[in-house]
């Protein structure tokens, strides 16, 4: 698809990722954290792997932002970092307020 005169052709594969992760943001905010957190950090991944992979470099569209390298480090960081932070977040056991004061 090539719309000339619009942003599609301009930014091309961001949108998928955008719609990706902006889904993972709607599943932590109405259903689950964990899943949401998957999802986003696919979506991460998925970029990045689009980005690794796309020549000429503006087929990426959007994703192209700096380096090649650099553009990729920093999708596979937000995916892995994503990944972690929902695998090992701690959702069962909340803070009561006795474990929080200091006794004197």
């Amino acid at each position: 698809m090539q719309w000339r005169g619009s942003g599609f052709v301009v930014l091309s594969w961001w949108w998928l990722i955008a719609a990706i992760v902006g889904t993972g943001v709607l599943v932590i905010a109405f259903a689950d954290l964990r899943w949401g957190g998957r999802i986003m950090a696919a979506g991460f991944l998925l970029g990045a792997l689009i980005r690794l992979v796309a020549r000429p470099a503006r087929k990426a569209g959007g994703l192209n932002v700096r380096s090649r390298t650099l553009d990729v480090i920093i999708l596979v960081a937000f995916g892995v970092g994503l990944l972690i932070a929902s695998a090992t977040v701690n959702l069962n056991d909340p803070v009561s307020r006795s474990s929080a004061t200091v006794t004197r």
